[in-house]
């Protein structure tokens, strides 16, 4: 993320706030937003924070439509390279492989699906990455397995960011092979607690 200018433009001025916000949030945690503190990331006086957002709560919202802003652009990139993959599975895992060398981008996709956990105004803010992505998918390997191989995409950043250790591309590879070789009749309407755990 870039560093703010000085300016008197009041749209630049909400941005950086907003990009300030959506720092502090993936660095450290909702918790740890305040105006003072964003104010001081944004290079602006407390009173502009205040002015733009009156609450917490309203700026909590701006920095995570900020980080949503960012996951649209990179749906958008894989969206793009996809249609001109060679092998749609192959070019998945290394940009998935990609993605999770990025440690900020990992956390500000954590942050952003973390906040829809207990509020449920922000829960379609929170899914827009897997319900992106699941679209995006979903002409290559069938809306099913598509939704799966988001879920285990998920999983991998969640993973990714509590250990600093990221999927290699061929593990990723082998598992979107895997998922995307299972008919989607066989990933529709399974209903796990039917089954015999003794069989």
């Amino acid at each position: 993320m870039s560093k703010p200018g000085r300016t008197r433009d009041p749209e630049q001025r909400i941005r950086d706030i907003g990009r300030a916000a959506a720092e502090l949030i993936v660095e450290a945690g909702v918790d740890a937003l305040t105006h003072r503190a964003v104010a001081a990331r944004a290079g602006v006086a407390v009173g502009t924070t205040t002015r733009y957002f009156s609450t917490i709560d309203d700026l909590r919202r701006h920095a995570l439509e900020y980080l949503a802003a960012e996951v649209e652009d990179d749906l958008e990139e894989i969206r793009r390279e996809l249609v001109d993959a060679a092998d749609p599975a192959s070019y998945l895992a290394s940009a998935a492989a990609e993605g999770f060398q990025d440690r900020s981008t990992v956390l500000a996709e954590c942050s952003l699906a973390y906040a829809g956990l207990f509020e449920e105004d922000l829960r379609e803010l929170s899914l827009s990455w897997f319900t992106g992505l699941t679209d995006i998918l979903t002409p290559y390997f069938g809306r099913a397995s598509s939704e799966v191989l988001t879920m285990c995409l998920d999983g991998a950043g969640i993973y990714t960011a509590l250990t600093g250790s990221p999927p290699t591309s061929t593990r990723l590879e082998a598992v979107i092979r895997a998922i995307s070789t299972i008919p989607d009749d066989n990933l529709t309407d399974i209903d796990l607690t039917d089954e015999d755990p003794t069989a």
